[in-house]
């Protein structure tokens, strides 16, 4: 029988978003001002040839941030930072041979990494979970998912992430979000 772990309760959601607040209020902190211009249109009437001029008010529409997307939004950021410090690494004139290679090498792990979680993201929101979040390590993997499970579904979840990136079931660590905890 495999065995993979689920670690359920509020105290380690807790945790996540406390990790998550202090990210969000920082980049609202850091955030550059959204002042808005109204823009004029004009519209031409085909058939008496009379223009006419309309006032249009653009409309931000912006999606609910929930604790998962700040989360991702903010990796996302971390990731070409380090990507770009790699490429600039990589491919500096200046560098030993031995530390662009490495630099190279480096950055196309990271590359394959980042593949993976998004694939596995991805696979898991078409399964319905939406906002889960997966973290790969070298030997271990975490996914996150803001829904309560049953044991079914954390299993078909822990065999979708072995199929994927061959990593042994036991080193899969399962997070869910478990009321009365």
């Amino acid at each position: 029988m495999a065995k993979f772990y689920v670690l359920r309760g509020r105290k380690v959601l807790w945790n996540l978003l406390i990790i998550v607040m202090v990210i969000v209020a920082l980049v609202y902190i850091f955030r550059a001002d959204d002042g808005l211009n109204s823009d004029q249109e004009v519209t031409n009437d085909g058939e008496s040839g009379f223009s006419q001029v309309v006032l249009v008010e653009p409309v931000t529409v912006r999606t609910i941030p929930t604790k998962f997307s700040e989360y991702k939004l903010e990796r996302e950021r971390m990731r070409s930072r380090q990507v770009e410090l790699l490429q600039n690494l990589a491919y500096d004139s200046n560098s030993e041979r031995e530390r662009k290679e490495q630099a190279q090498v480096d950055l196309q792990t990271f590359i394959e990494k980042i593949s993976r979680e998004t694939e596995i993201e991805n696979l898991l929101k078409a399964q319905g979970y939406l906002d889960a979040l997966v973290l790969l390590d070298q030997e271990a993997i975490t996914v996150v998912v803001p829904v309560t499970l049953v044991r079914e579904e954390a299993a078909r979840i822990g065999e979708l992430v072995h199929r994927l990136t061959g990593i042994r079931l036991e080193r899969i660590t399962i997070v869910d979000e478990t009321i009365g905890v």
